[in-house]
């Protein structure tokens, strides 16, 4: 951690931190993932687990997520890790990858 004067510890750049797969944010991250997926149809079932890589470049963060989705609810969930880009300046979200793991 770096320490700001009068302000207390900071984010080191490029610092690692784990989420809150209950955390409204991660979720509506998750949701941004399923919307930009060329496969639209898709229904999030849950974040299953993530982390944020803060602070690279010009103090974005990237949402490295693993997350369950389907198709509807009478099917089984199948697992996706997608990276999520949160760019700072203008608090916009890019969708990096979208992996299907099994």
């Amino acid at each position: 951690m770096v320490d700001f004067p009068h302000m207390g510890p900071g984010p080191v750049i490029g610092e690692v931190i784990g989420i809150q797969v209950n955390d409204p944010r991660v979720k509506e991250i998750a949701e941004f993932a399923l919307k930009q997926h060329a496969e639209q149809n898709l229904i999030l079932a849950g974040v299953d687990a993530g982390q944020i890589v803060m602070g690279i470049p010009k103090w974005n963060n990237y949402y490295n997520l693993i997350i369950s989705a389907k198709h509807s609810s009478h099917e089984f969930s199948k697992f996706y890790n997608v990276v999520v880009l949160e760019t700072a300046s203008d608090n916009s979200l890019k969708l990096v990858s979208f992996v299907p793991l099994f």
